[in-house]
């Protein structure tokens, strides 16, 4: 008999690299995983989840893997492992508290985006951390297309693009309500579910570019005259 996930996916397609010791992505179509987003299976919950990359500097890759509960900017290494490069051993070692100052403020603004209240019209970010080289963020898997892919195969009507934009402005309303700011809105993080409804994604990935980049998108909190970068003083 055939293991199914909890998603309806089938287990068994799930057959590929284990990320944070819990996320099995699918076999790759090649030796190297180059990709942007993924469904992965959950060896936790048991449920099928939608994993996002967001690649990491190179300058920062080796203090991210390499350094445990030192001062910001100092790393401890092995000499034996000087020759290891992104796919080895320790290039697999996840964390969700980075040392490096700059991976830790992304992965922290990714998590901040994540702390929003669930709400039908966003999507649900479950985990986030770095490893290899890169920041994952781990959310719901939604029966959804994007508004990119629909609008290649043919224009909305009008009434229909009047609805959709109805639901983005309903997510954004939520978002502004808790100080958010969302600077990442594209035809592709706009997602267009099976049964109608549209959801707004990409949240938590361009907080955390945006940290990378060293523009804090996280709101400063209520009653803190500093007017934070999410805060309506940004608006």
């Amino acid at each position: 008999m055939t293991d199914r996930a909890a998603g309806g996916g089938n287990v068994d397609d799930y057959a590929g690299r284990v990320l944070a010791d819990r996320y099995r992505l699918p076999l790759p179509p090649s030796d190297e995983y180059e990709l942007t987003e993924t469904r992965a299976f959950d060896t936790y919950s048991g449920q099928e989840v939608l994993v996002r990359q967001v690649p990491l500097p190179e300058v920062v890759e080796a203090e991210v893997l390499d350094a445990e509960g030192l001062p910001d900017g100092f790393t401890a290494r092995d000499p034996r492992d000087r020759g290891v490069r992104r796919g080895g051993a320790a290039a697999r070692t996840s964390t969700r508290r980075p040392t490096d100052p700059a991976v830790r403020r992304a992965v922290e603004a990714a998590q901040a985006a994540a702390a929003i209240p669930d709400h039908p019209r966003l999507d649900q970010v479950f985990d986030v951390f770095a490893e290899g080289g890169s920041l994952w963020i781990v959310s719901e898997l939604v029966a959804a297309r994007p508004l990119a892919a629909l609008l290649a195969e043919k224009p909305l009507t009008p009434y229909r693009a009047a609805e959709v934009a109805s639901d983005v402005l309903m997510a954004l309303r939520v978002l502004h309500a808790h100080g958010w700011v969302h600077r990442n809105i594209t035809a592709r993080t706009v997602l267009v579910c099976d049964d109608g409804r549209v959801m707004l994604t990409g949240l938590a990935v361009g907080a955390a570019e945006e940290a990378l980049c060293g523009y804090d998108p996280v709101p400063a909190p209520e009653g803190d005259g500093s007017g934070g970068a999410g805060g309506a003083g940004a608006r």
